[in-house]
């Protein structure tokens, strides 16, 4: 059976924290969907972190990861498995404990019996370690709003950290 994985969530900024949600759906899903929002979120103007997504972060990650920009991205689970939901797919949502509240579990089952919610979180814990996932959204924010890019680049997944100040030149301008 095909499995397509959702990672819906803000991401103002894109951290280790959020590589770790989609790089699990990598390891399970046989094509990932992440739909992050283009509002605007403290620091964060949504259209530059956008701009980070295109030409920093989806160039490095695998062809069948698709980057959706949506007005609401736990909205926009709903959306798709209302317009292309198939009972021959297996359908799996991935995020922490704030977003996946956002979720209605039993109404998503109630519809689409092959959706399994996976709080990576809760139901990998050894994966979601502090080396693994060290980064919290505010403290993301913090780091820019300060300018300090050596705390900035802490925060990344190793595979952008070689490219921090161009990521934080970004979101700045």
């Amino acid at each position: 059976m095909h499995t397509i994985g959702f990672v819906p969530g803000a991401m103002k900024p894109f951290h280790a924290g959020h590589n770790h949600l989609i790089q699990t759906a990598i390891q399970q899903c046989d094509h990932v969907i992440v739909f992050t929002s283009l509002k605007d979120r403290g620091v964060i103007s949504g259209r530059k972190m956008f701009e980070a997504w295109q030409s920093l972060i989806i160039p490095l990650l695998p062809s069948y990861v698709e980057v959706v920009a949506v007005r609401s991205p736990v909205g926009s689970v709903y959306d798709y498995l209302e317009e292309h939901g198939n009972e021959n797919v297996a359908y799996r949502i991935y995020g922490g404990t704030e977003d996946i509240g956002r979720l209605s579990k039993a109404r998503m089952l109630q519809y689409y019996p092959n959706l399994n919610v996976i709080n990576v979180a809760e139901s990998h814990p050894e994966s979601y370690t502090r080396a693994t996932v060290h980064a919290k959204g505010e403290w993301v924010r913090n780091s820019i709003q300060a300018g300090d890019l050596n705390k900035f680049k802490s925060y990344l997944p190793a595979f952008l950290r070689p490219l921090a100040q161009e990521y934080l030149s970004t979101l700045q301008s």
